[in-house]
């Protein structure tokens, strides 16, 4: 039976950050570190104390998994880091639609890019960007609203953003010979700040996580990358 983290750990922050946080998900990641090996707990617990860990999860995070398509609406894709041990994942998902073809009917839609890392599937930290947008049925006419959010269960790591940015972008196709092409763009940013107290030293790692939406509910574009 898998003994108590507090027995094996004491008062270890990450640890008790489990046991007391009112973060949805909480119970559910500590149950998953009692029943992971004590091996695996050990791993666990640097893992969560490993600067080098939390910036490799945000660079991680910024590369295109090139089997993946930006342009489908719903999809994820995963990387792996420490041997398999822990996942960054990613999904880009627009609300309440399946993916297809047609530009979004009249009215305001959201669409959602997620960034996630899990400890032995046991998942730590999310980070949420998402634009807010109305579609008149053929084109984006109005950027309503941007939005981040987080789930940080890790205990140690400290996350905050900024004020979440918002912007309608023009584009244009102009093919030779032929009438040109032009609409908008559903814009969205913000700068995540991340550090962690390694040693007596302070680890500071800001991100700028930006994304542009189009008309058909897709991610034409995204990244995380330094400020």
């Amino acid at each position: 039976m898998p003994r108590d983290p507090a027995v094996q750990y004491g008062e270890l922050p990450a640890v008790n950050a489990l046991r007391h946080s009112h973060e949805e998900g909480a119970a559910d990641a500590l149950n998953a570190f009692q029943h992971l090996t004590r091996a695996e707990q050990n791993k666990f617990i640097d893992y969560l104390h490993d600067p080098a860990l939390l910036n490799a999860f945000l660079d991680k995070a910024a590369v295109h998994d090139e089997r993946v398509s930006t342009h489908v609406r719903n999809v994820s894709s995963a990387i792996s880091l420490r041997n398999g041990d822990v996942t960054v994942e990613q999904k880009r998902v627009v609300s309440g639609l399946a993916a297809g073809a047609r530009p979004l009917p009249k009215g305001n839609h959201t669409v959602t890019y997620t960034t996630y890392v899990k400890y032995f599937g046991v998942k730590v930290i999310k980070l949420n960007l998402s634009v807010d947008f109305h579609s008149n049925g053929h084109d984006i006419t109005k950027v309503n609203d941007a939005d981040a959010s987080k789930k940080n269960l890790s205990g140690v790591i400290n996350i905050s953003h900024a004020i979440p940015k918002k912007s309608l972008s023009n584009w244009s196709w102009c093919p030779r010979g032929r009438h040109c092409s032009r609409g908008h763009h559903a814009d969205a940013s913000v700068i995540w700040e991340g550090s962690l107290v390694f040693r007596g030293s302070t680890f500071q790692v800001d991100k700028k996580q930006w994304m542009r939406a189009n008309v058909y509910g897709k991610l034409d574009d995204y990244y995380l990358k330094n400020v």
